[in-house]
């Protein structure tokens, strides 16, 4: 098995949480004065902030074919959130800031969604460095070949072995 890479986890971790802070910037600015699209799209980035900052947990937390589920997830919910911010609102005052923040957050979402989905199974995963080793191998010092039998469950005291 390959080596695994942290820079694309970091990156991901930073994109969803800058993504998260956008959205929820976006959520609290003005987009138009009086238009109810407007603020059902504004409550729906929220939800997809937390989403967002719950894909940081996953991502740090889950491995292999999950961490490409949340990946597809997590490119859902950013597209989601740039459908939201790239239409127009029907008020005469439709400030960029808002919907442009908006667009941005669900960009970095999506960013990070597809490199989770893409190096999945190179990326690092909680507890791996715990995980008993497959190869039999031995390393040449005494002290941790006999904790490296330990782990891997043989009884010292069995005189058999």
């Amino acid at each position: 098995m390959a080596e695994p890479v942290k820079r694309p986890l970091w990156s991901a971790v930073l994109a969803l949480v800058a993504g998260a802070a956008a959205l929820w910037g976006a959520s609290r600015l003005s987009w138009a004065t009086a238009a109810q699209a407007d603020t059902d799209a504004k409550r729906v980035l929220v939800p997809l902030a937390l989403v967002a900052l719950a894909g940081v947990a996953g991502a740090v937390a889950v491995g292999g074919w999950a961490r490409r589920v949340l990946g597809g997830l997590l490119v859902l919910a950013g597209g989601f959130a740039i459908w939201h911010g790239a239409f127009p609102g029907t008020g005469p005052d439709s400030p960029f800031a808002g919907r442009g923040l908006a667009m941005l957050g669900g960009l970095l979402v999506v960013f990070a969604g597809v490199l989770l989905a893409w190096f999945a199974a190179r990326l690092p995963t909680m507890g791996a460095k715990y995980r008993a080793q497959t190869t039999t191998g031995r390393s040449g010092d005494p002290d941790k070949d006999l904790w490296d039998e330990l782990s891997a469950g043989a009884d010292p005291t069995d005189e058999k072995g």
